[in-house]
């Protein structure tokens, strides 16, 4: 028999795997706030967040299929793409039935994470306060916020908002009340909207399943269309959102907010992994380039998504790059500085690729 002998007394390897970190947060999952079921589940609500994959998973916790948590649900999984889960945080009351605050849901709400976008219930938007306390809310969280109107007037006069939107559901023909899926249309376009990448979407001209087109008059359209608020009409016999719409409150197009929180997230992770994964980031040229080629690569890849245009070229062949870094050489970085192991000085600018909503065209036909 031959002998055998390890090769580990004469080369010993040892290989420690590295695992890049990856971020828990997400730009493309929903939270729905609501009420408490009006009756009892297989499982129990609890105080933490439920996740739901198809409507009839609250049918578990005690809703029925009349609950505007299951309403909510219903329009979301209706849409084209489809959210992949849904986190539903309940509103919890006291034994005489005093609700909590908004605030405090959402808070409980953040420590769990995993979503990004807010959408309440019919119950609470139509509450003044607990609309007002979302919106400064969403704004202090980096969150996303949009909710629906369906009175003659925005119901709120908070305006230098940027994390939140507004829809108008009203005017619906053949009906005497508005019907409860138009109190969701800021659901149904987020919900549609989440299914694509940041920096792919634009909110505006977006079909939407489930909800039924507004009938406006030019007034009303007017004011929707000059404070940049969203509504669900019908073109040329297509049933999509307007136009003009698909801005905060602020003014600000929805898709550029949802965009840059991705990239800066994105930025956050990647260079993050640079620092973790390896023994050591040396403060030299090699370092600093390890680092800004990270961001580099977070950039290119808001490029591939469209949030960043590509690199455009005038009639005279120059070109205009879609971003551009600046990086400090090391022996221009003084002593003490690299003595506090803190680099700065790395920046960039890029160009947001934006979206056409409208277009005016000019002609002659001439014999």
């Amino acid at each position: 028999m031959a002998i055998r002998n390890s090769l580990d007394d004469i080369v010993n390897v040892d290989i420690e795997i590295s695992t890049p970190a990856s971020s828990d947060e997400s730009f493309s999952n929903m939270l729905f706030v609501v009420e408490p079921p009006d009756g009892t589940g297989t499982e129990e609500v609890g105080t933490g967040l439920i996740t739901i994959t198809q409507a009839n998973d609250l049918l578990e916790y005690g809703y029925t299929s009349a609950s505007q948590a299951y309403i909510m649900a219903s329009i979301a999984y209706s849409q084209s793409p489809e959210p992949q889960e849904i986190y539903v945080a309940v509103r919890q009351a006291d034994t005489e039935g005093v609700s909590e605050s908004i605030e405090t849901t959402l808070n409980r709400a953040l420590e769990a994470g995993g979503w990004y976008g807010i959408c309440l219930s019919k119950t609470y938007s139509e509450v003044l306060d607990d609309l007002e306390a979302v919106i400064k809310w969403t704004e202090t969280n980096s969150k996303l916020f949009g909710y629906t109107f369906v009175t003659d007037e925005n119901p709120t006069s908070l305006s230098n908002y940027y994390r939140t939107f507004a829809c108008y559901g009203g005017g619906v023909p053949d009906y005497d009340t508005t019907p409860d899926e138009n109190y969701y249309v800021n659901l149904a376009v987020m919900a549609k909207c989440f299914g694509y990448d940041p920096g792919s979407e634009t909110w505006a001209n977006k079909v939407l399943a489930v909800i039924n087109p507004c009938q406006l008059s030019s007034t009303r359209k007017t004011y929707c269309n000059n404070n940049g608020y969203t509504f669900f009409t019908t073109y040329a016999s297509k049933n999509i959102t307007s136009a003009k719409g698909g801005k905060t409150l602020a003014g600000e197009w929805i898709d550029v907010i949802r965009f840059r929180d991705w990239l800066k997230n994105d930025i956050q992770e990647r260079v993050f992994n640079v620092l973790i994964l390896n023994p050591k980031v040396p403060y030299t040229d090699t370092g600093i380039s390890a680092i800004s080629g990270a961001v580099e690569a977070s950039l290119k890849q808001g490029q591939t998504q469209g949030g960043i245009k590509e690199t455009e070229y005038d009639d005279d062949g120059n070109e205009t790059p879609g971003y551009t870094i600046t990086v400090p050489k090391s022996l221009d970085i003084s002593a003490t500085q690299k003595a506090t192991r803190e680099l700065t000085g790395i920046t960039f600018k890029a160009y947001i690729a934006g979206a056409i909503h409208l277009t005016e065209i000019s002609g002659n036909l001439v014999y």
